[in-house]
């Protein structure tokens, strides 16, 4: 059985996806105190409770809630006060405990009590790039917090401004609670897919702003518009010329490719860039069989890494043009240390196969002029290693800084037959 941990308050109300990571334990004590707090007439933090009870439910067949009344002590300690008698609860029940909590942390480790600090260890876990808000028009606290929005966004001075504690260049996605769409599935049921959308926003590190973007045109694909809400992100993200590093995370089909392609493509046409650097490093699939020694030079030994690429610009004659004109250049991250890139888009695709530290070294690579694009998803990954070291985790720890931008994709929009993939994980 792997080692469970008692988790404070403080870690449910910042850090509520940790419950995702640990065989977490909830006593009655951190109960009651997020129900005392949730008497407070504090808008922000009624709004992290929420998040803390949302996750508490959607990890309720893993994390294990002790509803009885605790009545240990810690020797020489209030017994009354909660941080004593998480302590003392936790030594009683062989737990470690979660909590970034200084005097929490002290007294833990001089009884011998394993003790993890998430804003060290997790300071971006689950990190997405944007927030989602259900508004409800019957909740006073939403009508509340809604009526900020529109100020905010106005540029009026609000009470709580920065209310969902944005980071710079996060999005916030306002849905419709009330106000479900349905569709009918591929089974001939009437199925709810979500909410209408209210609004998007964009945090610029001041106040909340509404997304601007244009639909594009190129000569590969005619007409490029988003097709959901978080598309329409990605879409502001990727023209914002402020942000140089830029990540699409996701699921398969959800146009991660497809977006970045288009963009980068007309930026390079248009010549706003020289030229796009293909990096990719080149990990087969995994549980396949290698082809084993490829001849030839090394670009065409990467070539068949370069398929999306090629599929988007319509076959190989078309790849092979864009190489001899320059706008292309495939290059092996083997061989990358030292470069000085200006002017270019450095478009690093499946970067779940990269580590950190192959991320370091390409953004060490970023001259003047230049920008770095990067798209992946974790479930894709194809080594064991990269399970526990990869590009996408790497990346959200630059979250809040103000060159870095990230959406996260939910929705496969390749086709209705891609979707059932998603079906095969349970």
């Amino acid at each position: 059985m792997s080692k469970r941990y008692l988790v404070d308050t403080n870690v449910l109300l910042e850090f509520p996806e940790i419950l995702q990571e640990y065989d977490v334990v909830i006593n009655s004590d951190i109960l009651r105190e997020l129900e005392s707090l949730e008497r407070k007439h504090d808008g922000s933090l009624k709004w992290k409770i929420r998040k803390a009870k949302k996750a508490i439910e959607d990890n309720k067949d893993k994390i294990f809630e002790d509803l009885s009344d605790y009545k240990g002590s810690l020797s020489g300690y209030d017994s009354d006060y909660i941080d004593n008698k998480i302590v003392a609860y936790a030594i009683d029940n062989g737990l470690g405990i979660i909590s970034y909590d200084r005097l929490v942390r002290l007294k833990a480790e001089a009884y011998g009590v394993e003790w993890i600090d998430p804003s060290k260890n997790f300071f971006n876990l689950g990190y997405e790039g944007l927030v989602n808000f259900y508004y409800d028009d019957t909740n006073e606290e939403d009508v509340y917090i809604m009526n900020n929005i529109q100020l905010e966004i106005m540029g009026a001075e609000v009470e709580n401004p920065n209310h969902f504690n944005l980071k710079i260049n996060e999005y916030l996605i306002v849905w419709d609670k009330n106000k479900p769409t349905q569709k009918i599935d591929n089974n001939g049921k009437l199925v709810t897919t979500g909410y209408k959308e209210l609004g998007l926003y964009k945090y610029n590190g001041k106040r909340l702003e509404k997304i601007k973007f244009s639909n594009i045109k190129n000569s590969f694909l005619g007409k490029v518009s988003p097709r959901n809400a978080r598309q329409r992100l990605a879409f502001d993200m990727l023209q914002d010329d402020e942000i140089t590093v830029k990540a699409l995370f996701g699921v398969f089909g959800s146009g991660k490719d497809y977006l970045m392609l288009s963009h980068a493509i007309n930026l390079v046409n248009e010549g706003k860039y020289d030229r796009i650097i293909w990096v990719r490093n080149n990990i087969e699939v995994k549980d396949t069989n290698s082809i084993g020694f490829l001849p030839d030079s090394l670009e065409d030994k990467l070539k068949p890494f370069l398929a999306p690429l090629q599929d988007f610009l319509g076959g190989e004659e078309s790849l092979d043009r864009f190489i001899y004109d320059k706008k292309v250049e495939v290059q092996h991250l083997g061989f990358i240390r030292g470069r000085d890139i200006k002017n270019s888009i450095i478009y690093v695709t499946e970067c779940q196969a990269n580590t950190k530290e192959h991320i370091q070294l390409l953004l060490g690579r970023v001259g003047e002029g230049s920008q770095i694009w990067f798209n992946g998803d974790n479930k894709q990954t194809d080594g064991k290693h990269f399970e526990v070291n990869n590009g996408v985790e790497a990346l959200k720890m630059l979250a809040g800084e103000k060159l870095y931008g990230q959406v996260t994709m939910d929705k496969t929009e390749r086709s209705e037959t891609a979707r059932l993939a998603g079906l095969l994980d349970g």
